[in-house]
């Protein structure tokens, strides 16, 4: 289904100066995920992913949550009749494809999480990759109180980012956790005062922006290649994306810039 074709009901989504902006907009219910929230989430995603206008994606809540997770009443209470079968196409067709898109974007995806960040609130901020947070934001990954298991490749991605024994506790434990642990253990990338966070993930939105697209899409690539291959596959990946960095415009132009500046 393409963006024209889907009614955007869940979000506000807006481009401005190579920034594609994704609010989860449902203040109501501390942006929870409703029903079809993300699939709408996944489909404005493809779009800024297919658009070349678009160097970087940001995805925040509107009010004073970032995302409760999924929507009891709308989600869980629907899904009272559904069998296993049912959920595990469900979450095939939603959360794995939104996790798996976030993940393979060539650009760059800034989670800024405003203010609570429950579950799969967690578990998206946890696919993008860099995470900037107000001190106000709470996180907490309450799967095992609620009798069910993490997904948005939770399980992949946590203990890749604070390390098993960090993910362990984070799960069993199911507690909240504020900002500055966050922090501490790793799940974020940068603090900021919670006033302070537009600005901040504009600032830093606006820097990725500003880099070569290509050079980053590659790091990207690296980094996510690295992550299931050994040092020896690593390196030749490595040589063979230097050699096209090496040789594409984006590159030169860089270096002619570098060159032209005048010497102190």
């Amino acid at each position: 289904m393409t963006l024209s074709a889907m009614q955007i009901t869940d979000l506000k989504y807006e481009k401005s100066d190579a920034i594609a902006w994704v609010r989860i907009d449902r203040p109501e219910r501390r942006n929870a995920l409703g029903d079809t929230t993300t699939r709408q989430i996944a489909q404005v995603c493809q779009d800024a992913a297919h658009d070349p206008a678009v160097r970087v994606l940001v995805v925040t809540g509107v009010g004073d949550a970032f995302c409760a997770g999924g929507d009891m009443q709308d989600t869980f209470e629907r899904g009272r009749d559904m069998s296993a079968q049912q959920w595990s196409d469900r979450i095939r067709n939603g959360p794995n494809v939104l996790a798996r898109l976030l993940q393979t974007l060539d650009k760059p995806v800034i989670a800024a999480v405003n203010g609570v960040a429950v579950g799969g609130g967690t578990t998206i901020a946890l696919a993008c990759d860099l995470r900037i947070t107000s001190d106000q934001a709470r996180f907490c990954l309450p799967f095992a109180r609620i009798g069910i298991t993490p997904e948005f490749g939770c399980s992949y991605l946590l203990q890749r980012v604070v390390g098993l024994g960090r993910a362990m506790e984070l799960l069993l434990l199911g507690e909240f956790i504020g900002a500055e642990t966050a922090e501490r253990y790793g799940l974020v990338n940068r603090v900021v005062a919670h006033q302070d966070l537009p600005q901040a993930t504009l600032q830093m939105a606006q820097h990725l922006a500003a880099l070569p697209a290509e050079a980053l899409a590659r790091i990207k690539q690296l980094q996510r290649f690295a992550q299931s291959n050994g040092l020896d596959a690593t390196l030749e990946q490595e040589a063979l994306s230097l050699g096209q960095c090496f040789t594409s415009e984006e590159h030169r132009a860089a270096v002619a810039r570098f060159l032209s500046r005048k010497p102190r």
